[in-house]
Formats: structure tokens, sequence, C-alpha cells
């Protein structure tokens, strides 16, 4: 059923796996398909009361795939992949808990916006590189990493593109815990399993209320806009170039 992930459900936990370890995880039109249909499919699923996402073979993700940000890649399939799995998880309404190693970069770092629990390796490697290939930042991270950590902590990452660690995610709130290498899917599972013994109603509308009646457009708007200044940008041939720089190795 799917090619791009792994999902299994055992004992009331959906586990959502990236599964593109040749290419560090990275994520094209189908992964994003992928993504939304098991998002979409443990939220509906009466057997599932959490929902737990990772990555194969010791990485998160490194983020989209550039290969289609190129002009003759599937940039309609990019939009609606960004814009779709954002809206699945503004929709969501069980627990969604990220368990993150290696390298999380783009997407990788924005989810951690949209998690309700998040855990990483201590060695893990964020970036929010837009602004060094020349696109605009996505996710809702344009409005919703000020309010997570601060403008100021924002504009450096987002302006820089900097690598920064799990300690540093940790400071911000963006992690609930830096763990030991190799070990954020057990602590995720360990809290998951601890989730399973509270009132899952409840755990609902602690969630819902959390968020706000407008969160899911809210969120929405917030992507579209941001595709709508990321295709613009990627027409340019500045943009173009710089993608292409990376995807010869270039740093």
């Amino acid at each position: 059923m799917y090619q791009d992930i792994e999902y299994q459900v055992s004992d009331r936990i959906a586990v959502v796996t990236i599964n593109r370890p040749k290419v560090l995880n990275a994520i094209r039109v189908q992964t994003y398909k992928d993504i939304i249909a098991a998002l979409q499919s443990a939220e509906a699923d009466r057997d599932v009361s959490v929902i737990v996402m990772t990555g194969a073979e010791g990485k998160f993700t490194a983020g989209n795939d550039l290969r289609d940000l190129l002009p003759e890649g599937d940039l309609e399939g990019v939009r609606d992949g960004v814009a779709g799995i954002f809206d699945t998880l503004a929709s969501m309404k069980k627990p969604l808990i990220m368990a993150q190693e290696g390298v999380a970069v783009g997407i990788g770092a924005n989810l951690l916006l949209h998690a309700d629990l998040a855990y990483a390796g201590k060695s893990i490697r964020y970036s929010l590189p837009f602004a060094k290939i020349g696109v605009a930042s996505e996710g809702g991270s344009s409005v919703m990493l000020a309010e997570a950590i601060g403008p100021k902590n924002a504009a450096d990452l987002l302006l820089t593109g900097r690598f920064f660690s799990a300690a540093e995610a940790e400071k911000w709130g963006l992690l609930n815990a830096a763990v030991e290498d190799g070990k954020a899917l057990e602590t995720a599972m360990a809290v998951a399993t601890d989730l399973l013994k509270n009132h899952q109603g409840s755990i609902k509308a602690i969630k819902a209320l959390s968020r706000g009646e407008d969160h899911r457009a809210r969120v929405n708007k917030a992507v579209l806009a941001e595709m709508d200044a990321f295709v613009g940008l990627l027409a340019t041939p500045e943009t173009q170039m710089r993608i292409q720089h990376v995807l010869k190795g270039g740093k």
C-alpha cells in the first residue's frame, strides 16, 4: 500500500516511519502522499489512540527531495503535498509524538511545531535552510516558529539557515527531551504507552482546547501564503542555481 513509508499498528499505537534511507529519508511527492494517507488512516482507526512518527535507519529526514524542485520536477505535487500534510496535522484529534534521530532538515524540523510531544537523539542536526536554497519557509514556520521560540531566535534560524542542536531545541521547548542517540523511538513509545493509560476523550479535549477554534484555518492560511512565495522564488534563476549546487554536493 505504501511505497516510501512503513506503517504499523500495535497495542493502539500507530508508528509512521519515513523509509527512504538511501537518500536520508528525503521527502518526495510520493512520500507526502504516503504520510498523509497513513496519518489519516491512524486518525480514523478506532484501534489507534496515539501516533508516533519517525525515520528509518537512524535518520529522520533530509527534508524535501530537491529533485522535485527542478524545472522538470513535480512542483504542483510538492505544493499539494506540503499543503496536504499540514492540513492533515492541523485537523488531527489524536496525540502525535515525534521520534527523531540523525538529521531533521526543513520540513523535518518544522514538524516539531505540529507535534504534541517530541524526542530526539542528542547528536541530531536540525536546519531550516530555506534562505540558503533560495525559497520561502514552509510548514507554518513563518508564523508558528516565532510564537514557539521567540522572534529573534526564529529569525536566527530562518535567515541564517544554520544547523542547530537538540540541546537548543530542548531549551526552546521544541523538544520535550534530548535523549541518548538511538533512544528517541524507544522513549516516544514509552510515553505513548503511558498516554494509553489516560482517558482518551480527555486527551482529545485537552489537545483541541490548547489549539483554539481557528487552528486549522490559521495553519492553512500560513502554509498557502508560504507556498505562493516558495513557488515564486523557485522560478528565479538564482534559486535554481542554488538547488543545482546542493544537488552536486555543495553546501
